[in-house]
């Protein structure tokens, strides 16, 4: 990864606040300081944020081949604690303030607000060479289980969605989700690899600046998940000036069919690509696409795996579905799929688990053309807002503070099904302060309740 960047010298590699530009010859430059203060071979966690810092450290990083653990910066604070005595990383790079005050980190180089520690408590361990990025399994605060991806993983995928993406050295795109969330990254990827321009931003579609930014920097793409799609309908898509917008990019999760014929209708409009693509952090992390001639043929569906890439569907015996219109756990095949998991510094000893074959755990059917749709999922893990929740933690938090509870989820939203007399304001508030659920996905069903939503009426049923 990011070997080529010299070709690129004179090219802006990154815009950040202020006007604050970076070409790609300084950020070659920055991105070798940064790694003259780190031994070869390094364990390094990288508590990230959307910032040019944050960026020079994970280009570095991969760069010079170094094993990164990568956290956002949100997290709690005592869980990224507990993740350096878990994974003992010989190096922390984040925002200063965060570990200013622990005595085992000593501060060896700085840039900007991010600060590279050493971590006196690290213990020399074995690492398999294969482990290269290490992704959060979840968007839960107790769960320190991590996908281990290899180089191979990372390049192919990035090489895949550049090449479907037709992405160039002209391009310029900009952040609108975490870098530590596998679909934020995979955009940093596919745009750096390419010497295209990224516009480093922490706005959100909701603020003036992120359109002002938009035109100023004549972006020429962003991605999204359904909830962002979801604002950005409500918003009125269609009133704001896109003159500069090539294509847009969705995945994180099933978008509802109104919301597929909206941006269909509108992109069309405005001559802009909708692409529509599924993934998991496993898959490093896409696995297929939509293309945007199809959006209103296949309404709902996946698509068909990247090029070099296999899809099929087994039954509860594990034997391979061949007929159309059958539901059945969805495989994925390709040179993307992680090597495995780790849940501590032990498992780093592991090389390729996977073999190249990805239970995905959807439960999907494909049609007489080969497109494949989503209808539910295997396990207790949904998706909100694109990042990956496990029901049963929910249901173990609540639990302690005495609410017993039964979560489902049914379109993008969480269902919390309790006979508990706590308030929901109260139930709200314990699940934002430790999982990030916003209070507007979260819907408290509470039995004889009155003047129930029709919705809710269902899901208590169901239940």
């Amino acid at each position: 990864m990011f070997n080529n960047l010299k070709k690129y010298k004179n090219k802006h590699a990154l815009v950040g606040e202020n006007n604050i530009k970076i070409t790609y010859e300084e950020l070659i430059k920055e991105t070798n300081d940064i790694n003259k203060k780190i031994e070869k071979n390094s364990l390094i966690l990288l508590v990230s944020d959307n910032s040019i810092p944050s960026i020079l450290g994970y280009v570095s990083f991969l760069k010079n081949n170094h094993i990164t653990l990568i956290m956002d910066k949100n997290f709690d604070k005592k869980y990224l604690e507990n993740i350096i005595k878990i994974y003992c990383p010989k190096y922390i790079f984040s925002p200063g303030s965060l570990f200013s005050k622990k005595t085992t980190l000593k501060k060896i180089y700085k840039i900007d607000n991010f600060t590279l520690f050493k971590n006196s408590k690290y213990k020399k361990k074995i690492i398999h060479p294969k482990n290269f990025i290490l992704l959060s399994t979840s968007g839960t605060t107790g769960n320190p289980k991590f996908v281990r991806i290899s180089k191979e993983n990372i390049s192919s995928n990035t090489n895949k969605i550049i090449k479907y993406l037709n992405i160039t050295s002209n391009h310029t795109t900009i952040t609108t989700m975490p870098m530590s969330y596998s679909y934020g990254m995979s955009i940093i990827n596919t745009h750096l690899e390419k010497g295209a321009k990224i516009v480093v931003n922490n706005n959100t579609i909701l603020e003036r600046k992120f359109w002002e930014k938009l035109n100023k920097y004549k972006v020429n793409s962003f991605g999204g998940v359904p909830t962002f799609y979801e604002y950005l309908e409500k918003l009125k898509f269609e009133k704001f000036d896109t003159k500069y917008l090539k294509y847009l990019t969705q995945a994180g999760g099933k978008m509802k069919e109104s919301q597929f014929i909206y941006f269909n209708k509108i992109c069309k409009l405005k001559k802009i690509n909708f692409y529509t693509m599924y993934g998991q952090t496993e898959a490093s992390p896409r696995m297929s696409y939509l293309n945007p001639r199809k959006i209103l043929i296949k309404k709902g569906s996946i698509g068909k795996p990247l090029i070099g890439s296999k899809f099929h569907l087994i039954d509860e015996n594990k034997k391979i579905i061949k007929m159309p219109y059958t539901n059945g756990e969805l495989i994925f095949k390709g040179s993307n799929v992680s090597l495995g998991y780790a849940k501590n510094i032990n498992d780093l000893k592991k090389g390729d688990q996977n073999n190249k074959l990805l239970y995905t755990g959807d439960i999907a059917y494909r049609d007489n053309d080969d497109y494949y749709y989503i209808v539910g999922r295997k396990n207790r893990f949904i998706k909100l807002y694109g990042i990956r929740l496990n029901l049963d933690d929910i249901e173990k938090l609540l639990a302690n503070h005495k609410v017993i509870t039964h979560c489902f989820s049914e379109n993008d939203k969480l269902f919390v099904k309790t006979k508990s007399k706590m308030s929901e304001m109260k139930i709200k508030k314990i699940l934002n302060d430790k999982f990030r659920i916003r209070h507007s996905e979260i819907f408290i069903i509470k039995k004889n309740q009155e003047k129930l939503h029709t919705n809710f009426k269902s899901a208590w049923n169901a239940v």
